[in-house]
């Protein structure tokens, strides 16, 4: 460690001063002026002193982080001691990856118990042990202690752990299921999105073997309704799998090609995790406004 009136580079002092902010949050402190040098603003490659920078702003804005927000209604399906497992809205993410994000479960977790700040010391963690994407809304598991998320990474790890999910895709289907056992890794030319892979080539990115099973629920105006069955937690694994079989999600901007061109424009794409099993215990979301489809405007 440098001595304290030593200079090194400004993203190096910070990162020295509070060890527990990732390389993005530095940068953004720092572009958002809560470390200054002499009431001015600090550029990540300037040479500073590290016991002359004026870091209180920074100290303020991680306290008012961990007090989490108040304002966030999430419905709880279910409590225990160690967990909440809740329906997640559409459209709020699950754990926050900027420093700024105050509408995430996280800060909702911070606001129903600051024992959560204890638990998890560092800046903005991840306390949801398996994730939906931002525009996927329902059930999912939010912990109270890091005890609780190690057993439930274990859980899913162990495939222990069932879940569900309703999803409105475009296309009318002739048939009734669809069984789906496929390589899944990144896009080489978009890094938002995953995509089906033929096999491990050599030099490709990480890939892994995802299974997804869809029971057709009904056809409608166009549409379909399936029922999604997952027994592995890939990235974007319904979506792709879906999409893949030629059943993009309605709304889903990123994997349906011909989204800019169809009739219904949404926020966010029709997915919603609707029940979630574990040894004794069955957690159900409401699913009845989502079952109304896509051409409902009160449809979740």
């Amino acid at each position: 460690m440098a001595e304290p009136n030593s200079k090194m580079r400004a993203d190096k002092a910070v990162q020295q001063l509070f060890p527990e902010l990732t390389k993005r949050h530095v940068l953004e402190a720092l572009e958002q002026g809560l470390v200054q040098l002499d009431q001015r603003r600090i550029k990540k490659g300037d040479s500073v002193e590290v016991n002359r920078l004026e870091v209180i702003p920074l100290k303020t804005h991680l306290e008012k982080l961990r007090q989490g927000n108040h304002t966030l209604t999430i419905t709880v399906l279910w409590e225990s001691a160690e967990e909440w497992i809740v329906d997640k809205p559409a459209g709020m993410p699950s754990h926050p990856l900027s420093l700024f994000e105050t509408e995430t479960l996280t800060h909702w977790a911070y606001a129903q118990s600051q024992s959560i700040s204890v638990e998890f010391p560092g800046v903005q963690p991840t306390i949801t042990p398996h994730r939906l994407d931002t525009g996927t809304s329902g059930v999912l598991v939010v912990c109270k202690t890091h005890q609780a998320y190690e057993k439930w990474r274990e859980r899913f790890q162990k495939k222990e752990v069932s879940k569900k999910y309703l999803a409105w895709c475009i296309g009318e289907s002739s048939e009734s299921c669809l069984d789906m056992s496929e390589l899944i890794g990144h896009c080489p030319s978009d890094p938002r999105k995953m995509l089906v892979v033929s096999d491990e080539a050599p030099g490709r990115e990480p890939i892994q073997l995802a299974q997804t099973k869809a029971r057709l629920l009904m056809n409608q105006e166009g549409y379909s309704l399936w029922e999604v069955e997952c027994t592995t937690g890939v990235t974007h694994q319904v979506r792709v799998h879906l999409a893949n079989a030629g059943f993009p999600l309605v709304g889903d901007s990123l994997y349906d090609p011909h989204f800019s061109e169809r009739e219904i424009q949404l926020n966010h794409h029709c997915l919603r995790a609707s029940e979630l099993v574990w040894e004794e215990h069955r957690v159900v979301a409401d699913t009845d406004q989502f079952r109304r489809g896509p051409f409902d405007p009160l449809s979740d």
